[in-house]
């Protein structure tokens, strides 16, 4: 949906993998917010990727919600080449992430 008035606000988060240990900062840029939040190589090793958004939106769910519905969708959403990139990704993400991995890529 547009913004049809001149009020409106946009708000975005960046990772950056700036060196050093900095805190997350917040930039105003007209009537727009920009977070830019630092974030580790083992994340940003696969950002933009299939695999970053898998990473990224499993990590975002927590461990305690993920099931069985949720490795169905991603099974059932994701091709192949999206699988095998996944099993060749998965030194990139948290033990507990690469087991549900392993599940949304295992051939049926």
């Amino acid at each position: 949906m547009a913004c049809r008035h001149s009020l409106c606000a946009v708000s975005a988060e960046f990772f950056t993998s700036a060196a050093g240990n900095g805190r997350s900062r917040r930039i105003q840029v007209g009537k727009s917010q920009i977070t830019l939040k630092h974030a580790s190589s083992r994340t940003m090793a696969t950002a933009g990727t299939v695999s970053g958004h898998v990473i990224q939106a499993l990590r975002w769910i927590g461990r305690r919600y993920v099931d069985d519905r949720i490795i169905a969708k991603l099974r059932r959403n994701l091709n192949a080449n999206h699988k095998a990139q996944l099993m060749k990704d998965l030194c990139h993400a948290p033990a507990w992430v690469a087991d549900i991995m392993r599940q949304i890529a295992a051939p049926t």
